[in-house]
């Protein structure tokens, strides 16, 4: 609830529910509104625009999922509508690796039980292939006939295997049905059952162990190489090339369009410039072509490597 919206209401929370401190003196709602809206008034006179959280920290979304190898010093990558940052933008701009694993892994083992690995390391689950799939009969009124259940129970939308009613996702038989090191889980006590799973030899300890890599704030290891990060001297670690940003500008090339007319471009803070990152090639979202808030002397420079 923001500040505006809490005073149309006579009791004031914080979002979290906790009770809205009530400064000395003050002895109902509308006073705690008229201080609330007075201190806010005075902080934007002061500070002018809000705070967009430019150089935050942020872990792109990419990096929640097994297979994810990581991204190349070559590419610029702008996550739009990312929760970890105030303006919703996470930017990736000339970074290699993970950013939640600086040091990097070798491809690890598959497995199927613990006596698979060695040295220490756990046959761990690291990810299911989940196909959505419509369990409606074939030839009902509804059906689709594209991605429905057929009597034999194969259904088109998954290569003709069955698909799940319970669930709605396509059901593997047996090891064959499944792409490259996956296999089919046929335990019945597992919750990934009819899945095409995935598991790999790791520690499975994120917390203490510097040679694997794991899906961000979990023990759920990383499936595939992955390689580390370039150092703190090459400008292209994580501190420098990933982190929220904001777009500050239209790109320099080609007309304008009437996004980039209307948009409310951001201010860069001290130690940042409005360089772009994404020239409009007609590609992807065109909105998000342009210039972005970059740390200064942290432009990506085509000659780095890391290797």
């Amino acid at each position: 609830m923001g500040i505006f919206a809490a005073c149309a209401h006579e009791s004031l929370r914080y979002p979290s529910g906790a009770p809205l401190a009530v400064p000395s003196g003050v002895t109902n709602a509308r006073q705690v509104c008229a201080s609330v809206l007075w201190s806010a008034l005075l902080a934007t006179i002061i500070t002018g625009c809000p705070d967009q959280g430019v150089g935050d920290p942020c872990i792109p979304e990419d990096e929640y999922q097994a297979m994810f190898s990581g991204f190349t010093l070559g590419e610029s990558y702008i996550e739009s509508g990312s929760l970890q940052c105030k303006s919703r933008i996470c930017l990736v701009n000339g970074f290699q690796g993970r950013v939640s694993c600086p040091g990097g892994q070798k491809t690890p083992e598959t497995c199927q039980v613990d006596g698979d690995c060695s040295g220490g390391d756990r046959c761990l689950f690291a990810s299911a292939i989940h196909a959505d799939c419509d369990p409606t009969a074939c030839g009902s009124p509804d059906a689709d006939p594209n991605n429905c259940n057929r009597v034999d129970g194969g259904n088109a939308a998954c290569g003709d295997l069955p698909c799940d009613a319970d669930r709605r996702l396509c059901r593997c038989r047996d090891d064959g049905d499944c792409p490259g090191e996956h296999r089919c889980e046929t335990n019945p006590a597992s919750t990934e059952v009819g899945r095409c799973v995935l598991s790999v030899c790791s520690r499975g300890n994120a917390n203490d162990d510097t040679t694997h890599c794991y899906l961000p704030g979990t023990d759920t290891p990383v499936a595939v190489e992955v390689k580390p990060q370039c150092d703190a001297a090459s400008k292209r670690s994580a501190d420098d090339a990933v982190y929220c940003s904001c777009r500050c500008g239209p790109p320099d090339n080609g007309p304008l369009v009437q996004a980039d007319i209307d948009y409310d471009y951001c201010s860069c803070p001290e130690g940042f410039v409005c360089s772009e990152v994404r020239a409009r090639l007609g590609l992807g979202d065109e909105n998000l072509a342009g210039k972005y808030c970059v740390k200064v002397g942290t432009e990506p420079d085509p000659t780095t490597s890391c290797e």
